[in-house]
């Protein structure tokens, strides 16, 4: 259904959408009629970035994606203000010397000041200087000012060339396409081909003094490495030659052996010492013995013995690593042995009694030897520390020398990725430049390009003709108006009893538009006759709803009440029922003022057992049209409940039924006044009236609950002036 209605919609506003596109055609005509026939001419030239030469020196591997930037580089370099400057120059020399210029200026171009300070001479040279030294003009010199002021009356400025202008890649292929247009095919083939031609001569000396910039760069950063490695070789040197070493390994290597050496010689004379004072011991034992008069025998030579042997055993035990059983049970025999000797207390047959003054002599040997074997200890101790203090010096000296090593080394490949990029910089200076070549070179077109005039009024009335559909489009989806019954019934939550569409009732009365024969209307009374049709459904829902007492009330103001309030009353009235209209709109009393009126229903009060119909008759008002009775109101800034006597006419309104078929009210709307509330409570029936044109609020919404809540007095609603295209919707 959306759908039908957005179409309907289009349909409806066709007339707009059709002129719109046909004055977009219509201008896009009278833009191109003067348009001028250009002639266009295309230069091609190689790259190079995705062939590999066969005969190039270099082993490369072509990179798509360096490719890709090699040319974007290119084409912006091509278009830069630089390189097309250089194309303006060289077509501003050719129209100062040719007898045949390019640019054809106007009567109205030869009288602009641009023109008239034009200095043919001073231009031409300074031009030459530009185009020479591959510089820009500036505007903020007076002179070149001028000269880029007379471009611009030539359209020889950068912003008229880039405009007819076009540089870029084929796709997928080596090379750059370069198109010019211009009106004259001359000028187009002599712009492609001089385009190209500076820019190589740009790009050339631009490559050029790079390479001069890189090689004298690299030149001077090798030889400050250059230096930098001479002074770490010399300070190895020099270090190496005050340390007094050459090989440290090699000195620190003999030193550890001969320490190894000497703590084992330490070693046995502890032993040997070790021994020698047992033996003393031993002595004293027995010369203390032989002064309290114990006899001493001589076991001293055996007793030697078996302890040297134990010591070699335990010796021989250590250096095998400590895990040789054969040598360990060795070891036990004789130490088992040694202490099977006796004291030297004890008496045995087996010894050799001695003197004291042997013992005395033996025992002044013993600390003799003893003392000679302190001495070599201390000497062997001595040599050791000193060779220990050598070696840590050797361990500081050889950090040293690695340091200044590793430091050497870094120095060393410093300079030799220099130098590699050195040389690299002077093969690319000798190397060819680029590999650049132009493989189609600018031709003067024979006819000039297609002005594309119905392309472009195509294009234009397409553009138009959608743009203005959406435009219509947007408007329906944004629009919150209920101005279709689908509409109605998605957002309001009422019974819709009929839709009255819009009449003109400014031209027409309602009741010749009622009254409206169908065989004399046009397409103006054809929606007339709609209106009176629409109106006879609702007038049906009235009569055959039982009720003869009804309210017209809205939830806003503006909505068509009164002008509806009178098409049922005139609707009724040609199907002979007589129809009583009461204005109780206090404020905003329109059928009283439409109808003229008299302004009685405030002033009537009337007992109950004093009412009569014809104390009612002077209160009415009547008029040719035979069966429609009238009672207006005077109208203020009041409720009936405030307004109204205490026997008014509302309290009588099931006696007036016996003297009317229809009884019909207007209320004042819901969401602004509370006239309507107290008034339904008089009625059989409500009937609420919506305006197409509105769009809900939330005091609609809150007027709608209270309508929902009169249950079987409310008998529906009516959607009020809807255009003829959404009825059906």
């Amino acid at each position: 259904m959306e759908v039908i209605y957005f179409i309907k919609a289009l349909l409806k506003k066709k007339w707009w959408i059709i002129i719109s596109t046909v004055a977009a055609v219509a201008l896009a005509f009278v833009f191109t009629i003067g348009k001028a026939r250009l002639y266009e001419s295309n230069a091609q030239m190689s790259t190079g970035f995705t062939i590999k030469d066969q005969i190039t020196l270099r082993d490369e591997n072509v990179n798509i994606y360096e490719s890709d930037v090699k040319f974007e580089n290119v084409v912006q370099t091509i278009n830069s203000p630089l390189v097309v400057g250089l194309l303006s120059y060289r077509l501003l020399i050719h129209d100062l010397t040719s007898g045949k210029p390019f640019a054809k200026l106007t009567e109205n171009d030869l009288k602009t000041p641009e023109y008239k300070q034009f200095n043919k001479e001073e231009a031409l040279r300074i031009c030459q200087q530009k185009l020479d030294s591959l510089q820009m003009l500036t505007s903020y010199h007076p002179a070149e000012r001028k000269i880029l002021e007379y471009m611009k009356l030539c359209k020889f400025d950068y912003e008229s060339i880039r405009k007819t202008l076009n540089v870029g890649r084929l796709p997928r292929t080596d090379y750059i396409d370069i198109s010019y247009r211009s009106p004259n095919p001359e000028q187009s083939a002599f712009a492609v081909n001089t385009l190209y031609e500076e820019f190589i001569r740009y790009y050339r000396s631009l490559r050029s003094e790079r390479t001069v910039e890189n090689v004298s760069t690299f030149e001077e950063l090798v030889n400050k490495k250059k230096q930098e490695l001479d002074a770490k070789v010399e300070a190895l040197r020099m270090f190496k030659s005050s340390a007094g070493v050459v090989n440290i390994e090699a000195t620190s290597s003999s030193e550890l052996s001969l320490i190894s050496q000497l703590e084992k010689s330490l070693l046995d004379e502890k032993a040997n010492a070790n021994s020698i004072s047992s033996s003393i011991q031993a002595l004293n034992a027995q010369i203390s013995g032989i002064t309290q008069g114990k006899p001493a025998y001589n076991y001293n030579s055996e007793i030697l013995a078996l302890r040297k042997q134990l010591t070699d055993l335990n010796d021989e035990y250590i250096r095998t690593g400590s895990n040789n059983e054969a040598l360990q049970d060795k070891i036990k025999a004789v130490r088992k042995q040694l202490q099977s000797y006796p004291s030297t207390t004890t008496t045995t047959v087996n010894g050799v009694p001695v003197s004291k003054e042997e013992l005395l002599t033996k025992k002044a040997g013993l600390e003799a030897d003893l003392e000679a074997s302190n001495q070599n200890r201390s000497i062997l101790e001595q040599k050791i520390r000193a060779l220990k203090g050598s070696i840590g010096s050797y361990a500081n000296k050889e950090a040293m020398v690695s340091t200044l090593t590793q430091e050497l080394q870094l120095a060393q490949d410093e300079y030799n990725k220099l130098k590699e990029k050195l040389n690299s910089a002077i093969d690319n200076r000798t190397a060819p430049m680029d590999n650049f070549k132009q493989t189609l070179r600018g031709q003067p077109a024979f006819k000039p390009e297609s002005s594309k005039r119905a392309i472009i009024m195509g294009m234009a009335g397409i553009a138009v003709f959608m743009l203005s559909s959406m435009i219509i489009l947007f408007k329906e989806f944004f629009d919150s108006s209920i101005k279709s019954p689908s509409i109605f019934e998605k957002n309001v939550d009422l019974k819709l009893i009929s839709t009255i569409n819009h009449a003109d009732l400014k031209k027409y009365s309602i009741l010749e538009v009622l009254q409206q024969k169908a065989e004399d209307y046009d397409a103006v009374r054809k929606r007339m006759n709609s209106f009176r049709e629409l109106l006879r459904k609702l007038r049906f829902e009235i009569e055959s709803s039982g009720k003869s007492i009804f309210l017209f009330t809205s939830t806003n103001s503006q909505q068509g009440k009164t002008t509806l309030v009178q098409a049922v009353a005139y609707s009724l009235s040609l199907s002979n029922k007589r129809v009583l209209v009461i204005d109780t709109n206090f404020c905003n009393n329109d059928l009283t003022l439409q109808l003229e009126a008299k302004p009685t229903l405030e002033t009537f009060s009337v007992a109950p057992e004093e009412f009569s119909y014809e104390k009612v008759k002077p209160l009415i008002t009547t008029y040719a049209v035979s069966n429609i009775e009238v009672i207006g109101c005077k109208g203020g800034d009041y409720t009936p409940t405030e307004i109204l006597p205490e026997n008014h006419l509302l309290n009588y309104l099931q006696e007036l039924k016996k003297h009317y078929d229809f009884i019909l009210l207007e209320g004042a709307p819901l969401n602004d006044y509370t006239d309507s509330r107290e008034l339904e409570h008089y009625v059989e029936g409500v009937i609420a009236v919506f305006n197409s044109k509105a769009s809900l609020k939330q005091n609609d919404k809150d007027s709608i609950q209270f309508l929902q809540s009169l249950d079987g007095k409310l008998l529906g609603a009516v959607l009020n002036n809807i255009n003829e295209d959404y009825i059906d919707l």
